[in-house]
């Protein structure tokens, strides 16, 4: 579609939507030094939030006779480190000596102990010691700050949705802020520090997200295909990418043979078959590898007992402990477990009246739904569901967040103030929450998260 075709008097009249397309041609694209300032405020946000998490981890560390690194590095820390070191097979980490590692191994994706791979072996050469750990912390931490410029983006295109245009530099710098805050913040925003993959599979889901938005296809599948060999949610944001592709077809076939027809999308036509080959990929490999025991969601099932159950486990674990009370470190582990599934399933629900009103894009909204239903809809070590519900619960929050900030914009002087002050107590109130549990179930918690 041309600058031209969105410029004909009666375009705007019969096709309001392109109307703020048009709206978004006319106005020049941000500058450099805008997207720098936005990046770094994101980053600048992200990176208190991560030292006050560090420094309240290690004194809780330290009072329990540990250390930083015992506490960041325990549970699937240690199968993404094998993993890298030694590929799917080449180790012993089981509780079974007799049992082949594959067996277990095969359930953790590639693409994080891929990564780490690669940024090891420079370090390996020149004899670092320590070289995959310190590779897993670098690639954990440059997967950050990617997420943290990717929550940037994406709080500024909702922000565009929510009050029909784009963001000054100061609204700008605050909606960044407030994006770092609330992903990294969040009730188990530790995991982002550790050598665990959600920082990796997390960035590349946001930006996939921020070029679906965007009807960047071509990008979005390659980052689609990317999280895929990362890890399995990345069926949701498959799903959520063929449905865009499937919105972006039927929009063509309406507007064809119209002044307003443009060429055939092939992009996106073919995003969701390129993002498929990841995930698609990876469940065929490992499949063939654990053929004798069923392949890969069998070894899921019996090493995990993830198997899907339409939620009948969630539902029972929720009415065992969703009153537990926190008498001693399992019982208040259970019961964070069992609210962190109710506010996931909650936000979800929250979330669909302001789409449905176009408040807020609803490829976050469809892909944190899709991810809920894929945890909440399967079996498995109940006392992860704080981390493994970790992106639809801070998606959710980040796109409330959002439609705050714009109300507090919108609002005469007085409510501007108050709304501001509401909204900064809500953020440390917020952190405060998340830097807890984030620390209890690291350290406190006898059990994995």
């Amino acid at each position: 579609m041309t600058a031209s075709t969105l410029d004909h008097p009666h375009y705007a009249l019969e096709h309001p939507r392109y109307d703020f397309l048009a709206a978004s041609v006319e106005t020049p694209p941000r500058t450099r030094l805008a997207s720098l300032v936005v990046g770094t405020s994101a980053f600048a946000a992200a990176a208190v939030v991560w030292l006050v998490q560090l420094i309240v981890v290690d004194v809780a560390a330290r009072g329990h006779g540990s250390t930083l690194r015992a506490a960041l590095t325990q549970w699937d820390a240690k199968w993404m480190t094998l993993i890298a070191d030694h590929g799917y097979a080449g180790f012993t980490y089981t509780a079974d000596p007799a049992e082949p590692t594959i067996l277990r191994s095969v359930a953790f994706f590639p693409g994080y102990p891929t990564v780490v791979r690669v940024v090891d072996a420079p370090l390996t050469i020149f004899g670092v010691d320590d070289a995959t750990l310190i590779a897993a912390v670098v690639t954990s931490a440059a997967a950050s700050l990617a997420l943290a410029w990717g929550a940037a983006a994406l709080a500024l295109e909702i922000w565009t949705r929510a009050t029909g245009r784009e963001a000054g530099l100061a609204a700008s710098i605050a909606v960044s802020v407030v994006a770092s805050v609330v992903v990294f913040g969040a009730p188990m925003g530790i995991v982002y520090q550790m050598p665990y993959s959600e920082s990796l599979f997390t960035a590349l889901a946001v930006w996939a997200l921020v070029a679906m938005i965007r009807s960047r296809f071509g990008v979005a599948g390659v980052l689609v295909l990317a999280a895929g060999l990362t890890r399995l949610t990345g069926a949701a944001l498959v799903v959520t990418l063929a449905i865009a592709a499937a919105v972006e077809l039927i929009d063509y076939w309406r507007r064809r043979g119209t002044f307003a027809a443009t060429t055939f999308p092939w992009a996106a036509v073919t995003a969701p078959i390129v993002g498929a080959l990841g995930i698609g990929s990876y469940l065929l490999w490992a499949s063939a590898q654990t053929r004798s025991a069923g392949g890969y969601f069998a070894i899921q099932d019996r090493g995990w007992g993830s198997g899907w159950d339409w939620g009948r486990s969630t539902v029972g674990w929720i009415g065992d402990h969703v009153v537990g009370g926190f008498a001693d470190a399992t019982a208040a582990g259970y019961t964070i477990s069992a609210w962190s599934m109710i506010v996931a399933a909650a936000l979800c629900a929250a979330g669909l009246w302001p789409v449905v009103r176009g408040r807020l894009p609803w490829q976050p909204w469809l892909f944190s739904v899709g991810v809920a239903v894929i945890v909440l809809g399967s079996g498995g070590i109940m006392h992860s569901r704080p981390r493994l519900l970790l992106i639809p619960v801070s998606l959710l929050m980040l796109s409330f967040a959002v439609l705050a900030i714009s109300a507090a914009a919108r609002a005469t002087c007085r409510k501007r103030w108050a709304g501001g002050v509401a909204v900064i107590g809500s953020l440390v109130a917020w952190c405060v929450l998340g830097v807890w549990v984030s620390t209890f179930m690291l350290i406190d918690f006898d059990y994995g998260i």
